[in-house]
């Protein structure tokens, strides 16, 4: 089944240049475009689409408006802001907003846009199978079975990968990027090369410096992993701060 979208533009340059781009992806199907903010609210109650590129600048309401009225809509669409400006991305995720793309973007950056999508699609409906869904740790007397729930993060310490529970730690036979292929689904999110987190125990949030950051885990220590500043961008985007 493919990802319908919509794309709502009041440049008509821009919507090509877009829709030019989608039609490169074999998964997308665009189902129409709009000009104005009124005609997306009104294009979107009609086709319901999957995901929408909402412009946040537009000739009657801003995409920040419009995004506030599709959302009362009881149906599940995932918004796109584009903008070229980054102080509107505060704005943007306070409206729960799936992303955000700064102008100017290319094709990569729609593509990582959908690999988060159907990220997120893989992620819903494993929760939803998730009682059928374990991971199997190896140890010296058998198997240890974990829920996705259980763990609260994964870290790497020297040649060893330390699994972090709310009451004990397992070293792992897996490496980080075979856990991180397992648990990816399960709302897992590697914010640096040495540690995964479960992004259901996070506390806080935490400014450290030259753009990283650290998270605060909700568990009793309140455990604090390191937050990579090339992963920043995409770990607000999936806790939608």
């Amino acid at each position: 089944m493919k990802i319908r979208v919509l794309i709502v533009d009041d440049e008509q340059p821009a919507r090509e240049e877009l829709a030019f781009m989608l039609g490169e992806i074999s998964t997308v199907e665009l189902i129409d475009e709009a000009a104005s903010g009124m005609e997306a609210i009104k294009k979107a109650k009609e086709f319901k689409p999957d995901l929408i590129f909402l412009d946040i600048q537009l000739p009657d309401l801003t995409g920040l408006q419009v995004a506030e009225l599709i959302n009362e809509y009881e149906f599940p669409v995932q918004i796109v802001f584009l903008t070229a400006y980054d102080h509107f991305a505060i704005e943007a995720f306070k409206l729960r907003a799936f992303h955000y793309l700064l102008k100017p973007y290319d094709l990569e950056d729609i593509i990582q846009v959908f690999d988060t999508y159907s990220s997120l699609l893989k992620e819903n409906q494993l929760k939803t199978d998730q009682p059928k869904h374990k991971l199997a740790i190896e140890t010296q007397k058998g198997f240890i079975y974990l829920s996705p729930k259980e763990i609260f993060f994964i870290e790497k310490q020297g040649r060893e990968v330390i699994i972090h529970t709310k009451t004990e730690k397992i070293t792992a036979t897996y490496t980080l990027n075979e856990l991180l292929e397992k648990l990816g689904p399960f709302s897992f999110f590697r914010t640096h090369k040495s540690y995964l987190v479960n992004l259901e125990h996070i506390k806080e949030l935490r400014a450290w410096f030259s753009g990283s950051y650290n998270l605060i885990m909700h568990n009793k220590e309140q455990s604090e992993v390191p937050v990579s500043r090339n992963y920043v961008k995409d770990l607000r985007v999936r806790i939608e701060l």
